[in-house]
């Protein structure tokens, strides 16, 4: 019978240490990680498209730039052929260069509100206002190049273009 009680005894002491372990197992919440996780996934996604903000707006002036100096080469070669009054094949006709000229200028003005487009967007969100420094001034660089194609000096105003073509790609280095 010592035996019988010993062994009842011993049983349930098993039994309640069993349930009070499950038990506390049980009650004991986990602290979800995906909210740190979540806001940290959010912050490299604003940097990311942050850095594909930058990339195509490279890829735009650079592209634009190629084309820039051809056409305004030729305005150039034109107006020059015009003033000596030679007759070659790049000679257009004056209407035809204001037109040109005109294109060019509003083409300069669509890149100038991209540039301030892009710089907007980085002052305007927080994650990425930490990097807005790097980029900032590149609008002021459109402006310049819109103002100085007004006063038709093309030479210059690709000048700042390509100085804010400079400006972004320092500031795409950084972004990480």
């Amino acid at each position: 019978m010592k035996r019988a009680t010993a062994l009842a005894l011993a049983c349930t002491i098993l039994f309640s240490v069993t349930a009070t372990s499950q038990t506390r197992r049980h009650t004991t919440p986990r602290k979800p990680a995906t909210p740190k996780t979540s806001f940290e996934e959010k912050q490299q996604a604003e940097i990311k498209s942050g850095r594909l903000l930058i990339a195509t707006q490279i890829k735009t002036l650079t592209q634009f730039l190629y084309l820039f100096g051809n056409i305004s080469k030729g305005i150039e070669t034109a107006e020059q052929v015009n003033k000596n009054h030679e007759q070659t094949t790049v000679g257009m006709p004056p209407e035809r260069i204001e037109q040109s000229k005109s294109r060019l200028k509003d083409s300069i003005k669509n890149v100038r509100a991209g540039l301030d487009q892009l710089e907007s967007s980085f002052k305007l969100n927080s994650v990425l206002q930490t990097y807005y420094p790097n980029i900032a001034g590149v609008a002021k660089l459109g402006q310049t190049a819109e103002s100085q194609a007004a006063a038709n000096s093309f030479d210059q105003s690709g000048r700042s273009l390509l100085a804010a073509v400079n400006k972004l790609t320092d500031a795409l280095v950084v972004l990480k």
